[in-house]
């Protein structure tokens, strides 16, 4: 009996010692203004609050007036749009482990910003990707806006995905080619199939304001966004 509590004893401190690791969340709720859903990897859903835990395999949507933003364990923060939806399809960041880093979001409708983390700044820039459905991001270091506009246009923009980056540089790719989009730049992608090319800035094309910089001091402060309306934040 003896020698075979050893066996389970040791099984046991395993999980134990592995339980963090497992239950650790890859990314946190840390402002949201309306309301957002997930649809987890076992096709359950639920509403998410601030503080609400996201981890791969989640398909977060949010709805009409709702913007929110997350935050990643890397530092890295992407704020969504209204009526926008994201896939988390992969993510891996271990704070000593740079070669196993990984970042893959699908943006699947509507839009976002993104201010990118550690991950694709620590030796492996193609460790960190955006997808939609014509082009893939990569990064150099960055804050920029992805925009999906749906088939048939909208807002008077052509349908493709469209990026606006504010810092930085990001690689577009699509049709096989890069196309390097720096600061103040805006890149865009009518189809998978072509290769993606710069464009003026539209005027109507949506913008994600930076909710984190609201109030200084780590303070409660407020921003506008949207059509006008404005937000309380109490963020970092």
């Amino acid at each position: 009996m003896q020698g075979m509590m050893q066996p389970l004893s040791r099984m046991l401190l395993a999980a134990l010692l592995a339980w963090p690791l497992v239950a650790a969340a890859q990314a946190t709720v840390q402002f949201l203004s309306g309301t957002m859903h997930v649809q987890r990897a076992d096709g359950t859903v639920r509403l998410l609050s601030e503080k609400s835990e996201l981890k791969v395999g989640d398909l977060v949507t949010t709805e009409r007036d709702s913007y929110a933003q997350v935050k990643f364990t890397d530092g890295g923060q992407v704020t969504l749009r209204p009526e926008s939806q994201v896939k988390l399809d992969e993510y891996s960041f271990s704070e000593k482990e740079p070669q196993k880093d990984g970042f893959a979001l699908a943006l699947l409708k509507g839009g976002l910003r993104a201010v990118t983390g550690l991950v694709g700044k620590r030796g492996n820039k193609d460790a960190y990707q955006m997808r939609t459905a014509t082009a893939t991001v990569g990064i150099r270091g960055t804050d920029f806006v992805l925009i999906v506009i749906p088939q048939g246009g909208q807002g008077g923009l052509a349908a493709g995905t469209y990026v606006n980056v504010a810092q930085g540089a990001v690689g577009f790719v699509a049709g096989g080619a890069e196309l390097l989009v720096g600061a103040g730049q805006t890149g865009f992608s009518q189809s998978s199939g072509l290769p993606a090319r710069l464009i003026p800035q539209p005027p109507n094309l949506p913008q994600v304001p930076n909710v984190s910089q609201s109030g200084t001091g780590g303070s409660a402060g407020t921003t506008t966004i949207g059509g006008g309306g404005k937000v309380e934040t109490c963020l970092e």
